[in-house]
């Protein structure tokens, strides 16, 4: 496992539970796979896999995906908090991105 965080917004008073999960790793043959795991807190969620050959193409992935859940506030009207991140490359500071702690 090259990278993985999870994620989760919570507004009680509009029902809203969400949970987040990226993880990147490598497989047998040298691909890397992204795996975005997302629905409701509490259930299964639905899985998306993103396969790609070179690393460049998996940091542009990571970065698209956790912009776009830094704009949660805007759309949803609560912020994704940051429950736990394995990052021991760095990538996140070098990307200039920042996980709101919980």
């Amino acid at each position: 496992m090259l990278f993985a965080c999870h994620l989760e917004a919570r507004l009680p008073e509009a029902n809203l539970a969400r949970a987040y999960h990226v993880v990147v790793s490598e497989d047998l043959f040298g691909q890397y796979t992204v795996d975005v795991t997302f629905g409701r807190i509490g259930t299964r969620g639905t899985v998306k896999r993103c396969s790609v050959t070179e690393i460049g193409a998996v940091r542009a992935k990571l970065r698209q995906v956790l912009k776009r859940r830094m704009t949660a506030p805007r759309r949803l009207g609560v912020a994704y908090h940051c429950r736990s991140v394995f990052d021991p490359q760095g990538w996140l500071a070098e990307d200039g991105l920042e996980l709101i702690a919980a």
